[in-house]
C-alpha cells in the first residue's frame, strides 16, 4: 500500500475533537470544511476551518506533496471549559460538550461567517453534591436529537427545541461514561471505565440497559466506540490498554475479536462511513493506524486472492458457533478464525504528544493532537 500524503498545520491550540462537516448533497460525501474543539487552555475555542484541495506535486527527491493547500479559519467562538465532545447536528449546527458539565449548540451563519451559541444546557452533568463534573461525550441523531454522557454516569436525552432534557437516566452507569453513539433512531450504546458496553432503548420507560457486554478478565476502561455504518450490530471499541475490540451485539456478551493496536490508551476509533472494511484509530502514543479489512473480506466472500500485506497482531475469539454465518459479509467478524491477515498501516508515525481525535471522509483523514497541530492525510486505497 502506498504511503499516505500528510499535510500538517500548526494552529496554536491543543485539539481535542475534530469532525468533518456533512455535505449538503446527500449523494456525495465530499466536503472541505470541518470543525475542531480545543482543550487545556485558558481560552478554549470551537473553530470552523476550510482546507481546499491543492495540486499534487513531486519535489526534487521524488516525494509527493500538495501545492497551494492552505488551511483557512472560517470562524471561531469561545468555549467555556475544555471541549470534550463535538458532533455536527446539521451542516450549520454543532453540538459541543464541556468539561464544566454543560452542552452547547453552536450555529454557523454562512453569510457573516459568525459562529455563536444558540442553545445551552447548563450543568446537566454533576456529582451528587451538585458540583459540576465533565460531560465526556455527545452523539446526535437526525436534526434535533442529542444524547450526552459524563463522569457522573448520567445520560441525558436532549432536543434542540427544549430548554430542559427530555429525559435523564441518572444511574446509567456507576462510573464514567467515556463514549456514546446511536445504534438506531432511539437506541444508544455507551462504553465506560469498568470495561462495559451498555445498550439503552430510549423508547422504554425503564432506566435499565436492555443489553450489557463486558470484556474478559481485568476490567480495562473502554475509551471510545464506533458503530458500523451499515451493519448496526457490529461495533468497534478502543481500550485504555490500546486494544481494539470488535463486538457482535446479536451474539454473546464478550468481544468477537481483540486486536493489539496501540501502546497507550486509544482515544478514538472510526469506521469509514462508506467503505467500512476500513477502520482508523488514534492514541495517546501519538500514532494513527489504518486497519484495512478488505483483504479479509475478499477471502470470506471469494471475490479475490485476499493476500493481505500486513499481519494480524493478536486475536482472541469469544464468538459462539451461532454467528459463523456473519463472517460472510463482515471482515471484522471473519478474522476470528485466525487464518486471515489484515493490512495495518501506520498513517502518522508516533508523535511526541498524543493524537486525541480523528475523522475520515472519502479519502481524507483529519487528526488533531496535543502538538497544537491539525493533520490532513490523503489515504490511498479507499474509494
Amino acid at each position: 500500500m502506498a504511503d499516505a500524503t500528510v499535510n500538517a498545520k500548526f494552529v496554536s491550540q491543543k485539539i481535542s475533537k475534530i469532525r468533518w462537516r456533512p455535505s449538503h448533497d446527500q449523494y456525495t460525501q465530499e466536503s472541505d470544511v470541518f470543525a475542531s474543539g480545543s482543550w487545556d487552555d485558558e481560552d478554549c475555542k470551537v473553530c470552523l476551518w476550510r482546507w481546499p484541495a491543492g495540486e499534487s506535486m513531486v519535489d526534487d527527491d521524488g516525494l509527493e506533496f500538495d501545492s497551494g493547500r492552505d488551511l483557512i479559519e472560517l470562524s471561531s467562538a469561545p468555549h467555556y471549559g475544555d471541549v470534550s465532545g463535538l458532533e455536527f447536528l446539521s451542516t450549520d449546527s454543532i453540538v459541543v460538550a464541556s468539561s464544566t458539565g454543560s452542552v452547547s449548540l453552536y450555529k454557523h451563519h454562512r453569510s457573516s461567517q459568525e459562529l455563536n451559541i444558540s442553545s445551552k444546557w447548563e450543568g446537566i452533568h454533576h456529582y451528587p453534591s451538585g458540583k459540576g463534573c465533565p460531560c465526556t461525550c455527545v452523539a446526535t441523531q437526525g436534526d434535533d436529537l442529542v444524547v450526552s454522557a459524563g463522569e457522573d454516569g448520567r445520560i441525558n436525552v436532549l432536543n434542540v427545541s427544549r430548554k430542559e432534557p427530555l429525559r435523564t437516566i441518572d444511574k446509567a452507569n456507576s462510573c464514567t461514561v467515556n463514549g456514546i453513539t446511536f445504534l438506531m433512531q432511539l437506541e444508544v450504546i455507551s462504553v465506560d471505565s469498568s470495561g462495559q458496553l451498555k445498550v439503552f432503548d430510549l423508547k422504554q420507560s425503564s432506566d435499565e440497559p436492555c443489553k450489557v457486554f463486558s470484556t474478559l478478565g481485568e476490567q480495562i476502561p473502554i475509551q471510545c466506540i464506533s458503530r458500523h455504518p451499515t451493519q448496526h450490530h457490529i461495533v468497534a471499541a478502543g481500550g485504555h490498554d490500546g486494544v481494539l475490540s470488535v463486538w457482535d451485539l446479536r451474539q454473546d456478551k464478550f468481544p468477537v475479536t481483540l486486536l493489539e493496536a496501540h501502546s497507550a490508551p486509544m482515544w478514538e476509533v472510526k469506521f469509514h462511513p462508506s467503505n467500512p472494511d476500513h477502520l482508523f484509530t488514534c492514541s495517546e502514543d501519538g500514532s494513527v493506524l489504518h486497519w484495512d479489512g478488505s483483504s479479509v473480506s475478499s477471502l470470506v466472500t471469494g471475490t479475490g486472492a485476499g493476500s493481505g500485506g500486513g499481519s494480524l497482531f493478536t486475536q482472541h475469539s469469544q464468538q459462539n458457533s451461532g454467528s459463523s454465518n456473519l463472517g460472510i459479509t463482515s471482515p471484522w467478524l471473519a478474522i476470528e478464525s485466525g487464518r486471515q491477515k489484515m493490512d495495518i498501516t501506520t498513517l502518522l508515525p508516533n508523535q511526541t504528544l498524543p493524537v486525541n481525535t480523528i475523522d475520515i471522509l472519502s479519502q481524507t483523514l483529519l487528526a488533531g493532537s496535543d502538538e497544537e497541530s491539525i493533520y490532513m492525510l490523503d489515504v490511498p486505497g479507499i474509494r
